[in-house]
């Protein structure tokens, strides 16, 4: 479940970039880059990896599935057509920073349904 989305725009009006964070036991955010088609992906331990020849579509259902972790495994995990590489890992502050986002907003849904 996505828990924050963000689109940032060009100047041009395309989209540059979107950004997501996800209430998932496996990935924490994304950064998705549609021009060039690279997706990035922050784990639950902060090592983030990024994945080519993402194509729109491919984003859209993985932004829409009920298991993103389970999506990612089936259809972009080590398939030949979206080449990774690690690129970095988040600190641990920020990882925790992601993790509580994802807290308050679990802490906010419940006082909706009281």
């Amino acid at each position: 479940m996505i828990v924050e989305r963000k689109e940032y725009q060009e100047k041009d009006g395309n989209v540059g970039y979107i950004e997501c964070i996800y209430k998932s036991d496996n990935v924490l955010k994304t950064t998705y880059f549609p021009m060039n088609q690279r997706l990035y992906i922050a784990f639950s331990r902060g090592h983030t990896y990024s994945y080519a020849n993402i194509d729109p579509e491919l984003y859209k259902e993985f932004e829409n599935t009920d298991s993103h972790g389970s999506f990612f495994h089936k259809k972009i995990n080590n398939n030949l057509k979206h080449p990774s590489r690690k690129e970095f890992t988040l600190y641990p502050n920020e990882v925790q920073e992601l993790k509580e986002i994802v807290k308050e907003h679990n802490n906010l849904n419940e006082d909706n349904e009281e």
